[in-house]
């Protein structure tokens, strides 16, 4: 997958790439009721490009409403659907405060950084 551009807001910039065979789709703005198809819709193609997880990188969003935990959560059903790891980068206040207070936070793969994400997908060498 070569970065992808998606369909942009003035509020909302998405772009997806691929990290050692992982689609990081990067959020960068508000996620509301005007954004959130965008955002939905970039992680919708990651899933179904057969690739074995998507990281959803929240770390530049801004504003993060109640449409936006919609959306993940709509993302986290499509990702079981498609036998494909999901998993979410929020490492500040205004993505992980409404997670947690909802409950979201307790059913998604939270994490701190991309990197923290990427290696939680690596499997652990047996002994």
């Amino acid at each position: 997958m070569n970065e992808d551009q998606f369909r942009e807001s003035p509020l909302l910039t998405v772009r997806a790439h691929e990290v050692a065979g992982v689609v990081v789709v990067v959020v960068e703005g508000e996620i509301d009721v005007d954004t959130a198809d965008i955002v939905l819709d970039a992680l919708k193609l990651g899933f179904e490009s057969d690739r074995p997880a998507v990281v959803a990188d929240l770390t530049k969003v801004s504003f993060f409403g109640s449409t936006g935990i919609s959306s993940l959560i709509t993302a986290h059903e499509l990702a079981e659907e498609h036998s494909t790891k999901f998993h979410v980068v929020a490492p500040h206040r205004a993505v992980k405060r409404p997670l947690q207070v909802t409950g979201v936070a307790d059913v998604l793969a939270l994490y701190d950084s991309v990197d923290e994400a990427l290696s939680a997908l690596k499997p652990v060498p047996s002994e």
